[in-house]
């Protein structure tokens, strides 16, 4: 192995023991039975490094009805933040790679909490 190649395996190995972790098969399980906001998710690329990137489908009314926002909170802390603009039928918000995340829909105009979801995160952990 010449040291190039070193090198880039250190960049590499560091970037992914700093960023939590690598995961193959990223999906995203969200009940949205009866929800006023949520309607279902999607999240994009097989991989993902630390957090998985996915897209909220939101139903036909939510934005109209006052939702401008979505929180992604973990272990009681906002992970991630969304605006919501009226109309909009869907967000990318980003989630842990392993676990669970309570989304919020939130009418901030108001300071209201519409509704909350508990979103698990499944994949496939790689390091």
């Amino acid at each position: 192995m010449n040291r190039a190649t070193r090198i880039g395996v250190v960049v590499v190995v560091v970037l992914l023991a700093s960023s939590g972790c690598l995961a193959r098969g990223p999906a995203v399980d969200l009940n949205t039975t009866d929800s006023v906001a949520f309607a279902g998710t999607s999240t994009g690329g097989s991989w993902a490094v630390g957090q998985v990137r996915t897209t909220i489908a939101l139903t036909p009314n939510a934005t109209t009805n006052g939702v401008n926002q979505l929180n992604v909170v973990v272990d009681g802390e906002t992970f991630h933040r969304t605006a919501l603009d009226s109309g909009e039928t869907s967000a990318s918000v980003v989630l842990p790679t392993n676990g669970t995340a309570t989304l919020v829909a939130v009418n901030t105009v108001n300071g209201t909490v519409v509704e909350t979801r508990t979103a698990t995160v499944r994949s496939n952990r790689v390091v």
